[in-house]
């Protein structure tokens, strides 16, 4: 005999499924792309209140120059993607939903060439593309309010309007400062590889961004203490990525330029904070 099921029975049971798949970009999205734009607008503004932000022009004009050619070739929605450099000494990065990246001035001065940089923007921006951002707080939301109700959210098209805006009304714009799982990680480190590729790239700097990392963490271990709290050890990253590059070529395309005229400009300006002012700040962005 067969058996009938409603649609918020059914659709309970897929997100429960999708909280299961290994595969980040599979998972239910509760927010809308306009939804992910305005929550991203919101924690963007929180984040800059909170922040110790560089106001330099020439710096971040030249950031999102690469910024702008990455986008050019990045996946999905077309997010109105821009960066902004954070002043703090710590080698980092973060991106929230809509196209809003973040880029430590220390991570900046730290790498050797602009493949380098190009690497960590479009791991970033990868993560806005794949929209982990809003993915990874649909499921904290399910985690916290149970399937079955999320179920009767998604069985009826007409409910979906508003339901954003209701999971970061329940968990807060914290929501999306959390530590993104291995799997969006790794979706991150190949969509963005495959990014710098069609960019121009060649997506073997990514990997040799990983072994500066490596590096640091043996030799001065504080500058990269606050990437690996918030990103998986470079090492496997570093084999996996160097195995896509080699399948995908090096990009063909003249870079933007200008990099070392960046880092001594940065060179002259007093120093940057340091990470305990800066942490303190982070956790309270992440507690909302």
């Amino acid at each position: 005999m067969f058996r009938t099921f409603s649609r918020p029975a059914v659709a309970a049971a897929l997100f429960s499924l999708s909280l299961a798949s290994a595969t980040p970009a599979a998972a239910i999205n509760l927010f809308s792309v306009q939804q992910d734009a305005e929550v991203g607008r919101q924690a963007a503004q929180d984040a800059e209140r909170q922040l110790p932000m560089l106001r330099d022009g020439t710096t971040e004009g030249y950031i999102n120059a690469i910024v702008q050619r990455l986008a050019a070739v990045a996946p999905g929605p077309r997010f109105p993607y821009r960066a902004r450099v954070v002043n703090a000494a710590e080698i980092n990065a973060f991106a929230l939903p809509g196209g809003y990246v973040y880029v430590n001035r220390g991570l900046i001065e730290a790498v050797r060439n602009e493949g380098e940089l190009a690497g960590v923007l479009a791991h970033e921006m990868a993560h806005v593309a794949q929209r982990h951002g809003t993915s990874q707080a649909t499921k904290a939301y399910g985690a916290q309010m149970g399937v079955g109700l999320l179920g009767s959210l998604l069985g009826g098209r007409d409910h979906r309007l508003g339901v954003g805006e209701q999971v970061i009304g329940s968990l807060g714009l914290n929501a999306l400062f959390m530590k993104f799982s291995r799997n969006a990680e790794s979706e991150a480190d190949r969509v963005g590889a495959q990014m710098m590729s069609r960019a121009g790239y060649d997506p073997m700097a990514m990997a040799n961004f990983f072994d500066l990392l490596a590096a640091q963490q043996r030799g001065n271990p504080s500058a990269v203490s606050q990437f690996f709290s918030d990103h998986p050890s470079p090492q496997n990253r570093s084999a996996r990525i160097r195995a896509l590059a080699a399948q995908l070529g090096r990009g063909r395309g003249a870079q933007v330029g200008g990099l070392q005229t960046v880092q001594s400009r940065l060179d002259r300006m007093p120093a940057a904070s340091r990470r305990q002012g800066l942490a303190r700040t982070t956790s309270r962005l992440r507690r909302g």
